[in-house]
């Protein structure tokens, strides 16, 4: 094995092996951080020799750690961010451990948006492979709509490029399907699509406010219906409250006309519309995110309109939460440029969605974990029946048939893929695509 390897009695093990969730508590046989794709072919080989499982590592951020496991061989790409920008073509090529703040920082000083997640420590690799939403997704649409190209290392530990020409039918499983199913990737080529120096950041916030609540989802699943695509929202809806931030790419006139239904909600006690840098408005909702936290989260796709019956179950379920602002349920919204894309040429399944929900609980101390886990595990039953399968970027263990409600019915052609280019399903963990 090459690379720089962490065996269980060295100092900086400890740290290693932690995820950012860090409810997740594993104990990996080594930790191999890759300096490039020959260590990553090694890593694979030495797994193969001695038998040892692998898991794939780019920022740590699975739910429910598949990242990592005890007694597994955890494959790093932490240290692989290498980023190259063709502004001539419009292209960029980024290595698979690469944060998405230092990727936005890079792009911005070339002039570009990216249409990446909101988080910056997550690795640009479990982002677009799983699908990808963030703040300007419905103006630049998912993450994976931007990829042109795929360098991956396989179960032999050979080096395939993928893209439309070369191995097609393992490029359309990457683009949704691609998390830790097929090899390790090592790098991703993205064809860059705006060109922006301001756009409008806006944050709206209803705390110590129950009565908005239910005035924010009526008016958020309204609101969605003929949304101005050039605005992304992300909402939260916890015991105590209400907030909705996001991105429109115009100036804060057109935005405020564009909320106004939010912004007649009474009670309204923090509002920000502001135009800003590109590169500020992201590190803004950036520094929103600890460093890690103690979680579990898990998300469903919305097609359907709900009543007002639906509407208050979901707030009661709210006024049973075990905190009064760490217990959300969150809604990400889609359309737009999302489907536009025809959904057979990506193995993103969910195109028609008309958002995302989410339900999420975090906690500090290790004795509130049962509590917050079963209050996420009840709610999550209802929200089920009200949406149409989950999104694979957020995994959920007590899921019963996770291939299903992850990829629809492109399960059994992802299960051909599997078999076709890793036959003895190398790479696998609790919730990987099986091979017939």
């Amino acid at each position: 094995m090459t690379g720089k390897v962490i065996w269980p009695f060295d100092p900086e093990y400890e740290q290693a092996r932690q995820e950012y969730n860090r409810a997740i508590n594993a104990y990996p046989l080594a930790i191999v951080y890759c300096y490039n794709k020959q260590d990553v072919a090694n890593a694979i080989r030495w797994s193969e020799k001695h038998q040892v499982r692998l898991r794939i590592r780019s920022g740590g951020h699975n739910y429910d750690g598949y990242s990592t496991g005890t007694g597994k061989l955890v494959i790093d790409t932490t240290l692989m961010n290498d980023i190259e920008v063709d502004t001539i073509n419009d292209v960029v090529k980024v290595q698979a451990g690469t944060r998405l703040r230092k990727l936005y920082e890079i792009l911005y000083e070339h002039g570009y948006a990216f249409p990446g997640g909101t988080c910056p420590t997550v690795a640009i690799s479990g982002l677009v492979l799983g699908g990808g939403i963030g703040l300007s997704t419905r103006y630049l649409g998912l993450t994976l709509d931007s990829l042109l190209e795929v360098e991956m290392v396989d179960a032999k530990g050979n080096i395939i490029v993928a893209n439309q020409q070369c191995y097609p039918d393992l490029f359309w499983a990457l683009r949704g399907a691609g998390g830790g199913n097929y090899g390790v990737v090592t790098s991703f080529t993205f064809q860059l699509k705006k060109k922006v120096e301001k756009i409008t950041l806006f944050q709206l916030k209803w705390n110590n406010n129950r009565p908005a609540r239910f005035r924010f989802l009526s008016v958020w699943q309204e609101w969605l219906e003929d949304l101005d695509r050039r605005m992304s929202a992300f909402g939260r809806i916890y015991k105590q409250g209400a907030y909705l931030f996001g991105f429109f790419y115009g100036k804060p006139t057109e935005a405020s006309k564009i909320l106004e239904p939010f912004l007649s909600i009474p009670g309204i006690t923090f509002e920000n519309i502001e135009y800003v840098d590109f590169i500020e408005a992201v590190n803004t909702i950036a520094n929103t995110y600890p460093k890690s936290e103690k979680f579990t989260d898990t998300g469903r796709f919305m097609y359907k309109h709900l009543c007002e019956d639906e509407l208050r179950k979901l707030i009661n379920i709210l006024d049973h939460a075990p905190t009064d602002y760490n217990s959300f349920i969150k809604l990400y919204s889609l359309g737009g440029a999302v489907s536009d894309v025809i959904k057979s040429e990506t193995a993103f399944y969910y195109r028609k969605a008309k958002y995302t929900m989410a339900i999420s609980s975090d906690w500090e101390k290790n004795d509130a974990a049962p509590i917050n886990k079963e209050w996420v595990a009840e709610g999550f039953k209802y929200i089920k029946e009200l949406t149409f399968g989950s999104y694979v970027n957020f995994p959920y263990s007590k899921l019963k048939d996770y291939e299903m409600a992850y990829y629809g019915q492109y399960v059994k052609v992802l299960q051909n893929i599997k078999s076709k280019y890793d036959p003895c399903n190398v790479f696998s963990f609790p919730q990987s695509i099986k091979p017939l």
